[in-house]
């Protein structure tokens, strides 16, 4: 794959799940010459957005993934990042002094940990006085399903929780827990608000429900479910059919909540 082909790879995967759409409401709280640490970067498709806004600054990442954190480097080599720096770590031990920070991020993390106050200590720990944590986290309580027919997607979601919590994935109502994890953290001031991802146009509609088929019609989906009684394979096949038919309903709409906080030391 040459330079230009790998950067539009790039891109593309930004766009989909970038700093504007997923983290749009920490971006705002960044100047230019910030160091900011970005606790659970995954592939760094946020953290690149991170890092453009840091003109005159830098972005550390971190995350447990080693994979992950390949293909992070690649990326930030092919989008041309040179303020970025990423490592492995564990967001409940992180390898920096106290107040190493501006600012941290902290996205689709806390639902991953059982100790989610550790990690929230350790991240009011590497933030300077005065700066801020941003932290983003599921909640499945607010889920916006529409269309003709909505009981096989409504399924595969009650699947999905049931195996987050038997498999302890994550916990799929921890953006409502927000708010009181960084309460108690000891915070000098907390703001928590949620936002909605859309999809509400033909093609967005279309691409999510045949994301949703692949997931159906995977194997080891087919055995984590088994394994815990949840469901049976035969089933999941079914709801990858009933997506395919939501993504060709005209009246089809799907809509995901992100709850966030904004947290000062």
């Amino acid at each position: 794959m040459g330079k230009a082909q790998q950067r539009r790879r790039v891109e593309c995967e930004i766009k989909a799940r970038g700093a504007e759409v997923y983290a749009g409401f920490f971006l705002r709280q960044l100047r230019p010459d910030m160091v900011v640490l970005d606790c659970g970067c995954g592939t760094a498709t946020i953290t690149i957005g991170l890092a453009e806004a840091l003109t005159a600054g830098q972005v550390v990442a971190v995350d447990l993934a080693r994979d992950s954190l390949t293909t992070a480097r690649r990326y930030a080599s092919a989008m041309g990042r040179n303020n970025f720096v990423c490592a492995a770590a564990d967001g409940r031990c992180l390898p920096f002094p106290e107040a190493a920070f501006d600012a941290v991020l902290c996205h689709s993390v806390l639902e991953t940990v059982g100790d989610p106050a550790n990690v929230v200590a350790e991240l009011r720990r590497v933030t300077k006085f005065g700066g801020v944590v941003g932290a983003a986290s599921v909640e499945y309580g607010g889920l916006i399903l529409a269309g003709n027919r909505t009981a096989g997607p409504q399924r595969y979601y009650e699947i999905r929780q049931l195996l987050w919590r038997a498999a302890g994935i994550a916990e799929p109502n921890m953006g409502r827990r927000l708010r009181g994890l960084f309460e108690e953290g000891g915070f000098s001031r907390v703001e928590a608000f949620a936002d909605y991802i859309s999809y509400g146009t033909p093609a967005r509609v279309m691409a999510f429900a045949h994301d949703r088929a692949s997931e159906c019609r995977d194997r080891q989906l087919h055995d984590a479910v088994a394994r815990h009684g949840i469901a049976s394979a035969e089933e999941l096949i079914d709801l990858a059919s009933e997506w395919e038919d939501w993504g060709r309903d005209a009246k089809a709409f799907f809509a995901f909540p992100w709850c966030r906080v904004l947290a000062w030391r």
